[in-house]
């Protein structure tokens, strides 16, 4: 039985320490990272998933892209070719909140496409400073999809990346 290939890039961008690279690792390996190593440059996973019913595999890269400003150079490459993004911010830090749009503004120069995004609220185990109807509000207004997720807690972050790979793999 032959199966059609694909291969897809799949993008998280945010600020430093927002928690991208904890959501990547609770999605893969069902497991929190306590220790906080920040990104270099960008790392990135893959996951494969295999949909018998319409004879497909699809090989989803993950790229996990560093949020320091030392680095924002660099962002080119690494978003080049994305078939989906997911930006990002900490809702404790009203800062990367309000960094949404640059980071929003910096991806659509690169990626001219109209690709599916989702914009993460993250760290909701957390005392807040961003409230979800912020949040909502400008996912709304850039027409991403909005979640909030706990990373350390593994809430709602299969359903993140469940929602984005909806709109990005085959059916």
């Amino acid at each position: 039985m032959d199966y059609k290939r694909y291969t897809f890039k799949l993008v998280l961008v945010g600020d430093f320490a927002v928690g991208k690279t904890s959501l990547i690792h609770e999605y893969m390996e069902k497991k929190f990272q306590y220790d906080y190593k920040p990104t270099i440059g960008a790392n990135i996973a893959k996951k494969v998933f295999t949909m018998p019913k319409s004879k497909v595999v699809a090989s989803v890269n993950f790229w996990d892209i560093a949020g320091q400003k030392m680095f924002a150079t660099l962002h080119r490459p690494f978003f080049e070719g994305a078939n989906g993004v997911l930006i990002v911010y900490d809702v404790t830090r009203s800062d990367s909140f309000n960094n949404l749009s640059n980071w929003f503004s910096d991806f659509k120069k690169i990626v001219k496409s109209d690709i599916p995004g989702v914009i993460v609220g993250n760290k909701i185990d957390l005392e807040r400073k961003v409230s979800t109807k912020e949040g909502k509000n400008y996912a709304e207004s850039i027409g991403f999809y909005f979640i909030e997720t706990s990373a350390k807690e593994n809430k709602n972050v299969e359903d993140a990346f469940r929602h984005i790979l909806s709109k990005i793999l085959p059916k």
